[in-house]
């Protein structure tokens, strides 16, 4: 049940909430289902793909593991009624900004996408009352304005706040472009910004190998945050900088593991051979770290036992007996899976967009339809949204919440 204070009234009556998913909540799970296998319909017959049931499995499982931020959109004409129409999967990511001759690194969102069933809107639809309205220009912009409030006044299941989001777009989309920009969304553009598919760094073109760090980031309760961390390269003077985060992901579209990265430099860089040859080498030493964390999962190997399924019943036991013992006695190898295909975001920075296609990036398609990145300031938008009329609350008065994890120093 969603408590009255937490919707929000439009214009014309309509309310909308969003509600974190409880992972133990067998109802949160099934309205997932739907709302996710929907989404991924709809994108595939948009794109020009085809639906994959495996990977839908795949997907579900993993949202079930902890990993991923599930906020649900509820709208209600009569708020003790409200039906869950939607929902935005996010994970918990890095968001890195210029801050002068600085690089900050702060908590952040990676938005993997935005669902909404169509059958549940049909249905609050046919209930309008009769003096009241549908919102104008449709729920869009409203449920993602309500997902950003929510994340400034509440922050993450860990206790963190994101303080950026970056996500995935198609520019060709509108409806998508529009809600965006009335956000206040940065949007790549093809002369300044590139969103690159890179399926294994050892397909890359050779390039001079450059000395690079390899930064851990920490959790609000202080461990080592398992899913992200960052790799930066700084020239022997320290004025040219440039780094990369690098956040586990999944594909909800095939539900196989992705690893997110964002580039950004401190906007000095070295000429394009220097650059290829750092870019590589931020790549390599992250394709190593991704490689030990297991990012792309393991493979245990184990005989398989052979039961004689038409013996008597001794027959079956002491071979599943057998079969167990071997399993127990030898010893066991691990094989590492290749590690996952990397989704590589550059936002105005062209020199290091060019870079990473001369070593042989390749642009990032969902279909046949090519994909461009963007970022939102969070913090702006809530705010922007919210004042004068509804000041925000934000979930710390405490301004060093804010303050980045760490910084790249100047």
């Amino acid at each position: 049940m969603i408590e009255t204070k937490n919707f929000q009234q439009l214009m014309g009556g309509l309310n909308v909430a969003v509600l974190p998913q409880n992972e133990k909540d067998i109802l949160h799970n099934c309205a997932l289902s739907g709302i996710l296998r929907d989404s991924i319909q709809h994108e595939a017959k948009i794109h020009g793909a085809t639906f994959d049931a495996v990977g839908f499995r795949r997907a579900m499982k993993v949202m079930s593991a902890g990993d991923v931020e599930v906020l649900f959109f509820a709208t209600a004409w009569d708020t003790c009624d409200p039906k869950i129409v939607g929902a935005t999967i996010n994970f918990r990511s890095l968001f890195l900004q210029r801050n002068g001759n600085d690089i900050d690194v702060h908590r952040g969102i990676y938005s993997e996408d935005v669902c909404i069933l169509p059958s549940e809107m049909k249905k609050i639809i046919l209930e309008k009352p009769y003096a009241k309205r549908r919102p104008e220009g449709g729920l869009g912009h409203s449920l993602i304005q309500a997902s950003i409030d929510y994340y400034a006044t509440h922050g993450f299941k860990d206790g963190s706040v994101p303080v950026g989001e970056i996500f995935e777009f198609a520019p060709d989309n509108r409806s998508i472009v529009t809600i965006q920009e009335k956000l206040g969304a940065h949007l790549g553009k093809d002369e300044e910004s590139a969103l690159f598919k890179i399926e294994s760094v050892h397909g890359l073109e050779d390039r001079f190998k450059v000395p690079v760090d390899v930064q851990f980031v920490r959790m609000a309760d202080g461990t080592i945050d398992p899913n992200n961390f960052v790799v930066s390269w700084e020239s022997p003077n320290a004025k040219q900088k440039v780094m990369a985060s690098f956040t586990k992901g999944l594909s909800t579209f095939k539900g196989t593991p992705v690893t997110q990265c964002q580039f950004i430099s401190n906007g000095s860089l070295p000429n394009a051979g220097v650059l290829e040859c750092v870019v590589s080498s931020i790549l390599k030493a992250a394709d190593q770290e991704i490689g030990e964390r297991s990012w792309g999962g393991l493979v245990q190997s184990a005989p398989s036992p052979q039961i004689p399924c038409d013996g008597s019943v001794r027959e079956v036991f002491a071979a599943l007996f057998d079969a167990q013992n071997i399993i127990l006695l030898a010893p066991k190898r691990r094989e590492p899976v290749m590690t996952p295909p990397m989704h590589i975001h550059v936002l105005e920075e062209p020199e290091i967009a060019a870079a990473i296609k001369a070593i042989g990036g390749k642009e990032r398609v969902l279909g046949n339809r090519p994909m461009q990145t963007a970022s939102l300031d969070l913090r702006k938008a809530a705010q922007k949204h919210n004042a004068p009329s509804r000041p925000l609350k934000l979930i710390s008065p405490d301004a060093a919440r804010h303050d980045p994890i760490f910084s790249l120093a100047a």
